[in-house]
């Protein structure tokens, strides 16, 4: 992983590895977002509100459930740098498109008729692992260094098939921008994405993240593309492209690929 660091604190991207933490910046989020969700998805029937919760569970759950499984990959096996298909550790009604690493990246994934797809237009999480000795910032602290990189996200841009969807173009003000709850990931036990073998018994808490995410409903079956592109100069590009096969259920089972060890 690339790593860069400002008065040694840290920060992670989610297509960029490392990233500089920038402090004391205030979050440029206009106080009219809310009132722009149901608006906006007006103009976004393929897309859940972000206001909802869909399959029982709010944007903020669902963006941890992502991060939980993003980070859950050792590096050498792993959905987010195309060591491991895009298809793994993937259940349930709700499957996850993985960041990518550099850019631009067209990835394919099939997944099962009546699936809805999760992800982030950009998103950066923080927390204390390091190694060999971990940080120990308080909640606040690791709150601070999220809030203090997203007013330098320029660009947040999602198109399916074809059609944007609208309430990205200012990353600032999108009511698809969250502020996620703590929560804990547990990683691989070899080559793990956050320490790569330094052994994180028991997990990692807290991490927190904030993003712009979209829950993208239920495809038809058939061919469709998502294409997905954020920046926050220098720090960070994002320009993937996912090649989607939307395949009739087979029978009630759940595809499931473990591939990616931990």
């Amino acid at each position: 992983m690339k790593t860069t660091s400002l008065n040694n604190q840290k920060l992670r991207a989610a297509n960029s590895g490392w990233v500089s933490a920038v402090v004391g910046l205030s979050l440029l989020l206009a106080s009219a977002a809310p009132a722009l969700a149901g608006n906006e998805n007006m103009h976004n029937p393929q897309v859940f509100p972000p206001q909802s919760h869909p399959f029982d569970a709010s944007y903020a759950e669902w963006a941890a459930r992502y991060w939980q499984w993003a980070l859950s990959f050792p590096a050498n096996a792993n959905p987010g740098n195309n060591t491991a298909p895009q298809e793994s550790r993937q259940s349930g009604e709700v499957w996850f498109l993985a960041s990518a690493t550099g850019s631009p990246v067209t990835r394919t994934i099939t997944v099962p008729h009546g699936t809805a797809l999760f992800f982030p237009a950009v998103s950066v999480y923080n927390n204390n692992a390091a190694c060999p000795v971990p940080t120990t910032f308080p909640v606040e602290q690791l709150w601070s260094q999220v809030d203090g990189f997203w007013p330098l996200v320029t660009l947040t841009s999602v198109t399916i098939d074809g059609m944007p969807v609208t309430g990205l173009d200012n990353p600032q003000t999108t009511p698809y921008f969250l502020q996620q709850t703590v929560f804990k990931v547990t990683v691989a036990n070899h080559d793990n994405l956050l320490t790569g073998d330094c052994v994180l018994d028991g997990g990692v808490v807290p991490t927190v993240a904030v993003g712009a995410f979209l829950m993208v409903k239920p495809l038809p079956i058939g061919h469709h593309i998502i294409e997905i592109v954020g920046a926050a100069p220098p720090h960070l590009s994002k320009d993937v492209t996912y090649e989607i096969t939307v395949a009739p259920a087979r029978g009630g089972e759940e595809m499931r690929k473990n591939d990616g060890d931990r």
